[in-house]
């Protein structure tokens, strides 16, 4: 209790988490409005399918832009003009219902996302210290996971009795409270690992020529920066060398779930949704349980485990003989799934230093992304090919896999055992400024 008051006094997170829930409800109606929108056009699954792409694709190409402009530019300019842009957004997919517009805007919607949200991450970690990072999460997680389903529901409601063009003026005016927070965040200005500075410390050498600075900035479209940040700590590595093969199992499920419940088990839409409802249930346990865990050895074994209790969720899930059993097993999905983002996140924050966080979470969140992307592709193929049982069961055992693998790398590491815990930002902070990029490949 003592560490959520501890954080609630952080002005930043006063005024950021609230109005990130609030914010969350209104991108969980909107992508209601949305789906229900491209499936009413008429234009089949594939159109669905390019929704979806929507979402991710803006996010991938843009991580090392936004990874350089999130630890460069003065966080309150860069949530006014993202956040700006997905106001605007919004106000467009009010005033227009033409598919092609719609993906259009929806492209415009995740530019501003793409940009904002490893900021959020950099400036709310800061903002409570890396020890209060892991209840920061919780606390984060577990207002999402009322928020969503929340907003879901209330956003299918008022599609059936105002239309979808009011969904997309309330999130508008939800989003337009997040840039308020995000205008009036306190920048604390910190040194960072520039790539505009050499390595040479000697007086006169600090600031490269002026063609190398832009060399550098072009560069920048490719994340090679970020994957510098994460690679220089081994266990941060390991853990995104598990995540995004994890991405894939998991997600892969999201394209062939509604034909397990409905078509497979005889699911009606109310059953359907309740399903989708105990995983929430399961999701916000977690996020509860997650703040509790105060070392990250304990964080750590705690991903290894959450991992294959989601892989085993989904064995279960496609053997299951009757609805009844989803419910159960979707809360244990949620609640293994939740526990393990809390735990992730905060060991991946502890890792990095401050100043270098802004391009490490877009890199982390910009090839997440691009597996999702992958998983979509995937999902439908298993569907059509192996069957929405058979594919649960294929993916949940390759999880399964991906679990034990990240346990036995983080146990090579010596990040299972008490008595070498994951190193820190702040252990590591006296070493990584004098770190060139070129050493990134070098175990830390």
């Amino acid at each position: 209790m003592k560490e959520t008051l501890h954080i609630w006094r952080a002005r930043n997170v006063r005024l950021a988490v609230p109005a990130a829930a609030v914010s969350i409800t209104g991108d969980a109606m909107a992508m209601v409005a949305l789906l229900l929108r491209v499936h009413d056009s008429g234009a089949g699954p594939y159109a669905v399918t390019a929704l979806l792409v929507c979402f991710s694709l803006p996010v991938v190409v843009t991580m090392g832009l936004a990874g350089e402009v999130a630890d460069r530019v003065d966080p309150r300019v860069v949530f006014g003009l993202g956040h700006g842009a997905q106001v605007a957004a919004l106000v467009g997919l009010a005033l227009t219902d033409g598919l092609v517009a719609t993906y259009g805007l929806v492209l415009v919607l995740q530019t501003g996302f793409a940009f904002s949200n490893p900021l959020w991450s950099s400036v709310l970690s800061r903002a409570v210290g890396d020890d209060h990072v892991g209840r920061l999460v919780s606390v984060q997680q577990a207002l999402a996971a009322v928020a969503s389903p929340l907003g879901a529901g209330l956003g299918g409601l008022l599609v059936e009795l105002h239309g979808d063009r009011v969904v997309f003026l309330v999130d508008a005016a939800t989003t337009l409270t997040l840039l308020v927070a995000g205008v009036l965040v306190r920048s604390r200005s910190e040194p960072h690992l520039s790539s505009d500075v050499s390595v040479d410390s000697s007086p006169g050498s600090s600031v490269a020529p002026a063609g190398a600075r832009w060399v550098r900035h072009a560069g920048a479209l490719v994340p090679r920066a970020g994957l510098a940040v994460v690679r220089r700590n081994r266990v941060v590595w390991v853990l995104v060398l598990a995540l995004l093969p994890f991405v894939v199992t998991l997600e892969s499920m999201n394209a062939v779930e509604v034909f397990l419940a409905r078509d497979a088990l005889g699911a009606s839409q109310a059953e359907f949704g309740f399903w989708q409802t105990m995983t929430g249930v399961g999701a916000f346990a977690g996020a509860v349980a997650a703040g509790w865990f105060g070392r990250d050895v304990v964080r750590l074994r705690a991903i290894v485990v959450c991992l294959a209790m989601m892989s085993l969720a989904q064995v279960g899930q496609g053997l299951a003989p009757g609805i009844t059993w989803l419910y159960g097993w979707g809360a244990v999905l949620g609640l293994a799934n939740a526990v393990s983002n809390a735990c992730l996140f905060a060991v991946i924050v502890r890792g990095i230093p401050g100043r270098e966080r802004g391009k490490a979470m877009a890199f982390i969140n910009g090839s997440a992304r691009t597996c999702t992307m992958l998983a979509l592709v995937l999902g439908g193929l298993a569907a059509s090919t192996l069957g929405p049982r058979l594919s649960y069961v294929v993916a949940g055992a390759l999880g399964v896999l991906v679990a034990v693998w990240a346990g036995l790398a983080l146990h090579r590491a010596g990040a299972l055992t008490t008595s070498t815990p994951a190193p820190t930002s702040t252990d590591r902070a006296a070493t990584t400024a004098r770190v060139d990029e070129t050493s990134a490949g070098v175990r830390s």
